[in-house]
């Protein structure tokens, strides 16, 4: 396959497409299971990609900044299974891109064991019926995961999103952040789960859920939940969804900008605190382009 032009000078690019994959990285790949090991970074390119099921376990004491990025031009399911064994840390970014209207499915599941950390960065951006579904079991004290994600909606696009979050250990950590942009009869609908069980203290669950409207007819729906079986713990949950401030478009007019400024001003605050945290120069400007398009596309300002 060929792989797009801003992989092609990267390093360590692993390419899933059809029913093989070609590796052209210094990381190893036995059968199914792709191990990240030691300090590096490194790109997964999924195209069509028919053995649904990935396994990638990042060896012990590993610090690794994987992009995945995933396109594709049919309806497509994926099962993603990621292993962090004890102190490693995986800095995951994700990107979805689809050349057309599809379905597409993606099932992901984490497993983080004692002293592991996990940083867990999704773009939705694209178009279509997209489900996302992600598992994430701290296995053992002092795991951790953050979770921040940003998902623009337009035209009939559907966005079906589960986050579960298990506490399994005591003294572990888990902190979701999504930010969330709706128009054009999208439709944004989100579960968001935390689970601390009996026995395990000294854990810590945070949720945080922002959207903002930006058509009548878009729907952002959210359904924060906490299962909280110990006491000696902390767990947070919240929503603020609503539609672009009045006050905050009136004040921004009344100091020179136009409504369509004023509107890409606000929108910003959404997107550009996620997109700036993006290291990789080629990725950021990638999904730039793709933000900018799909805003102007639903001639959001």
């Amino acid at each position: 396959m060929k792989q797009p032009d801003y992989l092609n000078t990267k390093a360590n690019v692993i390419l899933y497409h059809a029913d093989s994959i070609e590796n052209k990285s210094d990381f190893e790949i036995f059968g199914k299971h792709l191990r990240l090991q030691g300090t590096g970074t490194a790109f997964v390119y999924l195209e069509d990609y028919q053995n649904t099921q990935v396994y990638i376990d990042v060896l012990a004491n590993s610090n690794v900044q994987l992009y995945m990025i995933y396109k594709t031009s049919k309806p497509s399911e994926y099962d993603i299974r990621f292993h962090l064994e004890n102190h490693a840390v995986l800095n995951l970014f994700s990107l979805t891109r689809n050349i057309e209207i599809v379905n597409l499915k993606i099932h992901r599941q984490f497993h983080i064991e004692n002293n592991a950390r996990l940083n867990n960065t999704k773009a939705l951006i694209n178009m279509g019926f997209t489900t996302l579904e992600d598992e994430v079991h701290l296995d053992s004290p002092n795991a951790t995961v953050n979770i921040e994600l940003l998902n623009i909606g337009a035209y009939n696009d559907k966005f079906v999103v589960t986050q579960d979050i298990y506490h399994n250990a005591k003294s572990t950590t888990s902190n979701i952040n999504n930010s969330l942009i709706s128009h054009a009869n999208s439709e944004l609908d989100y579960s968001v789960s935390g689970r601390i069980a009996k026995g395990n203290e000294f854990s810590v669950c945070r949720q945080q859920n922002k959207g903002i409207i930006l058509d009548e007819n878009g729907v952002i729906q959210v359904l924060p939940k906490l299962y909280i079986d110990e006491y000696n713990v902390e767990a947070s949950h919240g929503a603020a969804i609503g539609q672009m401030d009045d006050e905050q478009m009136y004040y921004l007019q009344s100091r020179g900008l136009s409504e369509q400024e004023a509107r890409s001003l606000i929108i910003s605050g959404y997107t550009k605190p996620f997109v700036s945290a993006i290291e990789d120069e080629d990725i950021r400007a990638l999904v730039e382009r793709q933000i900018k398009k799909r805003i102007n596309e639903a001639n959001i300002v």
